[in-house]
């Protein structure tokens, strides 16, 4: 195909929403850190479980029992997450998933190290407890 020589309709449509498969007996709930899994199902971010890709925060709950269904996902913005110790030394540096509610400032202890944003802030949970904001943009896949 030629190169341009005049304008070019691609039909943009924001990445920022993005609609993923969620396969049967999975639980997921709104806020929760997901990513998807060697099948290409969205799973609950867990440390503990290999060859897991990060995709974003999941806008809804989603629970399967017998039939697969779709979750919206955001993939961009910044949230805060709860996590045992914050330290105002860690800001800018990276987030590690230590399940799909908790977040790390470092990758001691996880079995695979999955980085889910970057340290933007310190704040209080939703539920008052301690907690990064996360800027997710630049490491959803």
């Amino acid at each position: 195909m030629p190169a341009l020589t005049k304008a070019f309709e691609t039909y943009e449509k924001p990445g920022i929403v993005v609609s993923y498969n969620v396969g049967i007996n999975t639980s997921i709930y709104k806020g929760a850190l997901v990513g998807v899994n060697s099948s290409g199902l969205v799973v609950p971010m867990n440390h503990a479980t290999a060859s897991l890709k990060f995709i974003g925060i999941a806008n809804e709950s989603v629970i399967t029992t017998t039939e697969a269904k779709r979750i919206t996902i955001t993939k961009s913005g910044t949230f805060v997450l709860p996590s045992v110790s914050t330290v105002a030394g860690k800001l800018g540096g990276d987030a590690w998933a230590k399940s799909d509610n908790e977040v790390q400032d470092s990758s001691t202890g996880l079995t695979n190290a999955y980085i889910v944003g970057t340290i933007v802030g310190i704040e209080s949970t939703s539920t008052n407890g301690n907690g990064y904001r996360i800027r997710i943009d630049n490491h959803t896949k």
